[in-house]
């Protein structure tokens, strides 16, 4: 089963474990027949990925993930070493699931989204759980790891898989997209996913939760919003909160409270 961090003091508390388990082990010759880090973390990852071959995921060793193309999306699952990693004391994976869009990217650069790349979202997959745990597997025992196997597998399968069905259609991700926290965490940003896929409603909705959770900001919202409605905005904006105002204006979404 994987260690689940869910504290500032969990992540302190698993870093000092892991150097006290890794210690022994560091910058000492490794021991004849001990499993090396780099063979179990390849081979316990590639297991993980090789049990969605059938659901069009492709394994990429030289990056340690697995991704597959759906529509204008690439869903895509990494695994990360941990850093204290030494091979016969401590080996411990940690995985991250991501969509990314090029078409996104497109519009994004060309509508003067509110930040530019690819990314619909990323993030560690024990965050996509309600409980927002932090996951970690640990692969050094041989007797427990095709536990640990099978628990990463679960993880993607439960967790996972259904953040990347609703970022598997255009239709999907406008009526999904304000139900999943990782799309919405930040707000402003998701304002670029929202028009990109045609939703107004949901765009109207994120202005509204962004300007909630800024509140010591209202005062500059209001003030930029008639500085660029009287002087439209050119280039590349000075912040992320000019360009959130200057789409608002470009897709006539009104910040609430203004008249």
């Amino acid at each position: 089963m994987p260690k689940k961090l869910l504290s500032l003091d969990d992540h302190i508390q698993d870093i000092s474990t892991s150097r006290d388990r890794s210690g022994g082990g560091r910058f000492q010759l490794v021991p004849a027949g001990t499993e090396l880090v780099g063979e179990v973390v390849l081979n316990s990852c590639s297991a993980v990925a090789a049990a969605f071959t059938d659901q069009g995921f492709r394994w990429a060793k030289s990056g340690l993930r697995f991704s597959r193309k759906v529509g204008p999306f690439t869903h895509i699952v990494s695994f990360q070493s941990d850093g204290a990693n030494t091979s016969g004391h401590h080996i411990a994976v940690a995985m991250h699931a991501q969509v990314k869009s090029a078409a996104l990217e497109k519009w994004r650069l060309a509508n003067n989204g509110v930040t530019d790349g690819a990314n619909l979202w990323i993030t560690q997959v024990g965050y996509l759980n309600p409980t927002h745990e932090y996951l970690k597997w640990q692969l050094v025992d041989p007797q427990t790891r095709a536990d640990e196997i099978q628990s990463m597998i679960g993880t993607v399968r439960n967790h996972v898989l259904p953040a990347f069905d609703a970022c598997s259609s255009m239709e999907k991700l406008s009526a999904r997209l304000l139900e999943r926290n990782e799309i919405v965490r930040f707000p402003d940003w998701a304002l670029d996913i929202a028009l990109w896929a045609g939703n107004e409603q949901a765009a109207k909705s994120l202005v509204r939760i962004f300007l909630e959770s800024k509140p010591d900001l209202a005062g500059f919202f209001y003030q930029e919003y008639e500085r660029q409605r009287q002087t439209p905005a050119v280039g590349i904006p000075a912040n992320r909160y000019q360009a959130f105002v200057r789409l608002c204006i470009d897709h006539e979404l009104l910040i609430p409270g203004m008249a």
